[in-house]
């Protein structure tokens, strides 16, 4: 875990449970969708504070697609899931080639098929939080871009460098093709105190 916050270990394998049953959820659903096995890999789970979220995941200037939703409910805040925008496109091209035939696919058509992969792992995780903890959340409809690291943070709106930062790390496998990415929650009171103190955070 990061240093910015001293957890116990039972509290850490609290968080991994978030993970865990997350990356269950979404393997379930990518499977429905794309209609085959996918298989995740174990989550890695971080507290971190904003102004280290971009060094950590990457070069700034790394070439990403990020999906942005905002967060209501009893802990608002905001979501960013991202994905190495290269890789993302070669998935997305792979698995409508399967379905539609090997056709002229539109930017559009491909962008709301990674829009709807975005939102699938996002929503997963966000289940699961919802289920360990009781709290209530709901997630905005997202936003899609592509661009840098940097360029995507430009979408968080009214964040502090000392903000806690829930960052999940996983990777989804359809047969040889693999997707890298990360879902990041930031809560907009500046921690994650309300989630983290159902574990026993104090």
């Amino acid at each position: 875990m990061s240093q910015s916050m001293s957890l116990s270990e039972l509290q850490k394998d609290a968080l991994k449970e978030v993970g865990n049953i997350g990356a269950g959820h979404a393997a379930t659903a990518l499977s429905q969708l794309l209609n085959t096995k996918i298989n995740l890999s174990e989550p890695r789970i971080e507290v971190i504070k904003f102004r280290d979220l971009a060094s950590r995941i990457g070069n700034e200037s790394r070439t990403v697609a990020a999906l942005h939703m905002y967060v209501r409910g009893e802990a608002p805040g905001q979501m960013i899931v991202i994905f190495d925008r290269e890789q993302a496109l070669d998935f997305v091209s792979a698995f409508l080639k399967r379905v539609i035939g090997d056709i002229q696919i539109f930017d559009s058509i491909a962008d709301s098929t990674l829009k709807e992969l975005g939102n699938i792992i996002a929503g997963s995780y966000l289940t699961a939080i919802i289920q360990l903890t009781n709290i209530n959340l709901l997630p905005s409809v997202p936003t899609l871009s592509y661009g840098t690291i940097q360029a995507a943070f430009r979408t968080l709106m009214s964040i502090l460098p000392d903000q806690d930062v829930f960052l999940i790390e996983s990777a989804f496998l359809d047969k040889e093709k693999v997707v890298a990415g990360q879902f990041i929650l930031i809560p907009e009171t500046g921690s994650l105190g309300p989630l983290l103190s159902v574990f026993g955070v104090e």
